[in-house]
């Protein structure tokens, strides 16, 4: 706040007068007031201290704070007005303040006065600014022609009730390949494809101004391009035009798509790279557990049989580390098919499910049964076919884990243009939109994903689960000799 702040008082009362100056005072404000208690000296006061803010009584002998305001306004002084009064009707002070006055403050309740100044004061050069702000608008409608000329950009003026082209800058000539008096002939909505759909734009902070968004506009010769659209109004020649900014974004938008293409390419690539690691390490460690570590227990079994015909003994312990060495060797056999891929022999994909579900059909209590009546072996490729075969191996280890099911179906059959799979349990469900984040559908929705595939899940509670993948049937995914 101004430390030469000019206070203008009418007041009557001397020491309503020294109240409000306290006030005042204590609230940190710094300046000089000018006292008047008639209607003569306020006037005076108005032309000779030139104040920068009003307090006045609202009742003084044949002058009243509504007078006040009217002298004001009709010697065009705009400064905040503030009336200070013992009491007012509701009425009253409403209609003070719609004339224009700032604020008015109780004289109970001074210690609101330094705020009610301070905000005043805010307002006024809030509305200074801004009235300035429009007067350099409007002297600057020379330096828009000016700055329209020698845009480098694409720009048009529209006249804003018929959308006619009113003028246009060379840049837009030479882009669109328009020669002037052609540009001068059309409407600015025929630059622009009709099916696209007009939003209106949107207004920007800034009075007048606004951001459209991209559209599609088209050449004299056809060529379709990405146009970024920017609109303001302003006024030319006392006119309301609308001035509109191009910017020509079509290769932008095909750089950019061409870089979330390689990211993709990239992404897909290292998901190639993860699930091809994974299957090694599982050969790795299956081709080890069945060669080497299940023959060791194969070698100490004769070893500990040989002993026990032998010798004839008949230990319960040698028996029951016989057992033991047989469950552990059947364990390691199970687990070693679980983990080396179909492909790695002469297998075909629909032998490895079937010994699959023959394996789980035998072990435990879930009933498997396969559909492939419209599944050609030989048209897939052999890392297509691990996909699909790792994908069933998860699910059904999912479907053990949680479902508390009792049958499986597996359907599998190859489209003209997709690969179908669908794993349906008669387990007790779950809701879709609580629980579907788990390790087991993340691995089923890499492995699809890397062929451009989807994984779609249907269940609810008491309903079992469905399971359905599809991939896209292209080049890539069919059989290379």
């Amino acid at each position: 706040m101004s430390p030469a702040l000019k206070i203008l008082h009418l007041e009557d009362i001397p020491s309503d007068a020294e109240m409000v100056a306290r006030a005042v005072k204590k609230g940190g404000i710094t300046g000089e007031i000018f006292l008047a208690d008639n209607k003569d000296d306020f006037i005076k006061a108005l032309n000779d201290f030139s104040p920068d803010i009003i307090l006045s009584d609202h009742s003084l002998p044949s002058f009243n704070s509504h007078e006040a305001l009217k002298i004001v306004k009709e010697m065009n002084i705009e400064v905040p007005f503030i009336l200070i009064t013992a009491t007012i009707s509701e009425e009253y002070a409403v209609s003070i303040i719609k004339e224009g006055a700032s604020d008015y403050i109780l004289k109970d309740r001074l210690q609101r006065l330094p705020n009610a100044i301070a905000a005043a004061l805010d307002k006024y050069h809030l509305a200074v600014a801004r009235k300035q702000a429009i007067e350099t608008l409007r002297s600057s409608e020379r330096k828009y022609k000016l700055l329209f000329e020698s845009n480098p950009l694409p720009m048009w003026m529209i006249s804003q009730s018929t959308l006619d082209i009113i003028d246009v800058n060379e840049a837009a000539v030479n882009h669109y390949g328009y020669t002037k008096e052609e540009f001068l002939k059309i409407n600015s909505k025929n630059i622009r494809l009709h099916d696209d759909e007009y939003t209106g734009g949107t207004r920007e902070k800034n009075p007048g101004l606004y951001k459209t968004g991209i559209w599609r506009h088209r050449k004299k010769d056809g060529t379709i391009i990405m146009a970024d659209v920017i609109a303001h109004d302003v006024l030319y020649e006392n006119e309301p035009v609308r001035l509109v900014l191009v910017h020509d974004i079509t290769e932008k938008l095909q750089a950019e798509a061409e870089l979330t293409r390689q990211r993709m390419l990239q992404q897909k690539l290292i998901t190639e790279t993860s699930v091809r690691v994974q299957e090694r390490e599982r050969e790795e460690i299956g081709k080890e557990l069945h060669d080497n570590i299940n023959q060791i227990l194969a070698v100490a079994k004769l070893y500990l049989q040989h002993a026990i015909n032998k010798d004839n003994l008949q230990s319960k312990s040698l028996e029951e580390s016989n057992k033991n060495i047989e469950l552990a060797i059947a364990e390691i056999r199970k687990l070693s098919q679980a983990l080396v891929a179909p492909s790695l022999g002469d297998i075909t994909l629909l032998e490895a499910i079937g010994e699959l579900i023959h394996l789980i059909n035998l072990t435990t209590s879930l009933h498997l049964e396969l559909s492939d009546s419209n599944y050609q072996e030989d048209d897939l490729d052999k890392n297509v076919q691990l996909m699909i075969y790792r994908i069933i191996q998860e699910q059904i280890n999912n479907i053990l884990k949680h479902a508390g099911a009792k049958n499986v179906f597996i359907q599998l059959c190859v489209t003209s243009e997709h690969i179908l799979l669908a794993i349906k349990d008669d387990g007790v469900g779950f809701d879709t939109t609580k629980n579907t984040g788990g390790i087991g559908l993340r691995n089923i929705t890499l492995r699809a994903g890397f062929y451009d595939g989807t994984v779609r899940i249907i269940s609810s509670p008491g309903q079992g689960c469905t399971l359905e993948v599809t991939i896209p049937l292209t080049k890539r995914q069919l059989h290379h000799v």
